[in-house]
């Protein structure tokens, strides 16, 4: 299994789109870090060369953590590791936020995803409701 990152740029953000099709419908989360983030790193999640997923890390300057944001887009690729291993990679590179904690937040009952969190490296801070009634799990990792 080769699980590799690639850097979103404007030569390849055009195929980023193709994850707004299909499955995309039934994701829970976002599938593109805030536009508003002043600093972040955006990655395609390659799986033996098919980019099919995204991974990113956004930091705002009054914050002095980055947040993360991972998602695989066809549900085959899922329950495999390579999302535990796109997130390895990206804290591998926190450092180039100038931040050394990185927060996420997780439904609760995405249990799949909370165990990667959890071998990551992340532990539980907080449940709470979200403005729409889900209930959520906030989870942080210090470097």
């Amino acid at each position: 299994m080769i699980i590799d990152l690639e850097q979103i740029t404007k030569e390849n953000i055009a195929l980023y789109s193709a994850f707004e099709f299909g499955d995309y419908k039934n994701y829970q989360s976002r599938i593109y870090p805030d536009k508003n983030a002043d600093a972040k790193i955006w990655c395609y999640i390659k799986f033996n060369g098919l980019r099919i997923g995204g991974v990113w890390l956004e930091k705002f300057v009054e914050d002095d953590f980055a947040v993360l944001g991972v998602f695989i887009a066809d549900e085959k690729y899922r329950n495999k590791g390579i999302g535990l291993n796109a997130v390895e990679l990206m804290l591998g590179r926190i450092g180039e936020l100038c931040v050394d904690k990185v927060l996420l937040r997780v439904r609760e009952d995405n249990k799949r995803a909370i165990r990667c969190y959890q071998k990551a490296g992340f532990i539980e801070i907080r449940r709470y409701v979200k403005e729409n009634g889900i209930n959520a799990i906030e989870m942080i990792y210090a470097k």
